[in-house]
């Protein structure tokens, strides 16, 4: 869906009176003694929805945003009063938790054992004090493989593909500072959550370099992968699986030495007014048969573990859904927003739009 595939844009905000002057309108309505979730849009299956009103009489209140600086400058004023279930991404975890925005999970009332351990105890959450994954996704390469002329494995192989005659101009790389940024740090053996200032605009400079080449930092159409108008692009499995649903000939690759790894997460909202509710509900997201139905609505995966082997063999491409085989979880790396260097890869990343032209 294309709200989903392109909904992963965060531009940083850290002041509760900025967050608030940002929101333009007065705080909801809430249902007393129901449950009040804010989340990103089509983001629960609506058959699993409809089944939990049927169990237990309540109809969930669902308000949506559209990025995850939108959610954290809510939750931060007191618009944000009253709602009891949030969807944050990994990235955002410490500092909403760090403001004091969330409760910490009691553990026995949710069964952690069902999840998949790669999913657990990240650097975003040790322990998951705050969070329960969702869903995740990867930050890969597809690519035309006759456009391209070689294969791709590495991100060194990827900037060195984008700048052939023929792929030149149709490269595309994310709108988000920290993934077009990353895989130059990743080249350069660092960190991008230990990166300081001067790594930052370093990788910046190679990427501001590489920036002629680039046709497009906006969210990858499915249909401009599959007809060649863009050859080689930064996306998510979710939208490579649509395009090479398109066109079988494509290829993705989630490139080394490593990539990212994002999740977004339930939390419960600090001073969460229908606590007993909010557990009540995500006990029941997190039972199998509702793990399949909302990989299957939303097309990512979701965190059970031995999902692949339940869900139907009727569905496309399904390896890709967990971003293909050999997936190695230890080479992965969830960003983690960090107030001192959030500003600077911004900055960046329009320095390097700007040297796009």
């Amino acid at each position: 869906m294309t709200s989903m595939l392109n909904r992963r844009q965060t531009l940083g905000l850290f002041g509760a009176a900025s967050g608030a002057a940002l929101l333009g309108h007065v705080p909801r309505a809430f249902a007393a003694g129901g449950l009040n979730i804010y989340s990103w849009p089509n983001y629960f299956s609506s058959e699993s929805l409809a089944a939990y009103r049927k169990k237990t009489g309540v109809t969930p209140a669902i308000s949506t945003y559209d990025s995850d600086d939108t959610l954290f400058a809510k939750l931060n004023s007191p618009a944000g009063a009253g709602f009891d279930i949030v969807v944050p991404s990994s990235s955002w975890i410490e500092q909403l938790a760090a403001k004091g925005l969330l409760e910490e999970l009691d553990h026995g009332r949710l069964d952690f054992g069902s999840l998949d351990p790669d999913l657990l105890d990240r650097d975003y959450d040790r322990g998951n004090k705050y969070s329960i994954p969702k869903d995740w996704g990867l930050l890969g390469v597809i690519y035309d493989p006759e456009g391209v002329g070689t294969e791709i494995r590495t991100w060194e192989d990827f900037f060195k593909a984008g700048e052939k005659p023929g792929v030149s101009g149709k490269v595309r790389l994310s709108d988000s500072g920290w993934e077009t940024i990353g895989p130059a740090l990743w080249l350069d053996g660092k960190d991008w959550n230990a990166a300081g200032e001067a790594d930052i605009r370093k990788a910046g400079e190679r990427l501001k370099s590489f920036a002629r080449n680039v046709k497009s930092f906006t969210a990858l159409d499915a249909n401009a992968a599959a007809n060649g108008s863009i050859v080689l692009a930064q996306c998510n499995q979710g939208t490579a699986r649509a395009a090479i649903g398109l066109n079988p000939k494509l290829k993705w690759v989630v490139p080394g030495p490593t990539s990212e790894l994002w999740v977004d997460n339930y939390a419960i909202a600090k001073g969460a007014p229908n606590l007993d509710q909010a557990y009540d509900f995500l006990s029941y997201q997190l039972r199998p048969e509702v793990q399949v139905s909302e990989t299957e609505y939303i097309g990512f995966p979701a965190a059970i573990k031995g999902l692949r082997g339940k869900l139907g063999t009727d569905v496309k491409n399904v390896d890709l859904i967990f971003g293909g085989e050999g997936v190695d979880f230890s080479k992965l790396t969830s960003f983690v927003v960090n107030p001192k260097t959030i500003g600077i890869y911004l900055q960046v990343q329009s320095e390097i739009q700007a040297a796009a032209g």
